[in-house]
């Protein structure tokens, strides 16, 4: 808990403060520092990753996954999905919430069709049965990182 300081007491630590010698940092020290903070500042924060950049790397018969950003610390990833018309995504099952944002066509999942704009969030440790897109898709996955890729495509029940 922090407590407020009487007023008293904040002029006797001025008055202290006024009693502390003066000192001036080495010059190698200051400049040091200073180019630590301007390059800092100058660092964008966001990441922007474009539609031609990346790599579309291979799954399953008819799936192509680009990997948009990698999240070690937090232990997620995101990622676009491309399946082809027809094409399967085998069962399997999440340790963390996975989200789904449906970009373009349709997937088809426990006999339910979901089209562009529609989002889909599965809980941690829910069992995903296997899904199909009818007409081809485009969709933006957030999961847990997927340290190896093979234990998506194991059956469920093989993990």
């Amino acid at each position: 808990m922090s407590q407020r300081i009487p007023p008293q007491d904040d002029l006797l630590l001025a008055a202290l403060a006024g009693l502390l010698p003066e000192t001036h940092p080495e010059p190698a020290s200051s400049s040091a520092l200073r180019a630590r903070v301007l390059a800092d500042a100058r660092r964008t924060r966001s990441r922007v990753v474009r539609a031609d950049e990346g790599e579309w790397v291979p799954f399953v018969p008819g799936i192509r996954i680009k990997t948009l950003r990698r999240d070690e610390a937090g232990g997620t990833q995101t990622s676009l999905w491309r399946i082809d018309p027809g094409a399967v995504v085998p069962p399997h099952r999440h340790t963390r919430e996975e989200e789904c944002l449906v970009l373009e066509g349709s997937v088809l999942h426990d006999g339910v069709e979901y089209f562009a704009g529609d989002y889909l969030v599965a809980p941690p440790g829910e069992r995903h049965e296997a899904f199909l897109s009818p007409r081809g898709a485009l969709l933006m996955i957030r999961s847990e990182l997927i340290p190896d890729p093979d234990r998506l495509r194991r059956p469920a029940g093989g993990e």
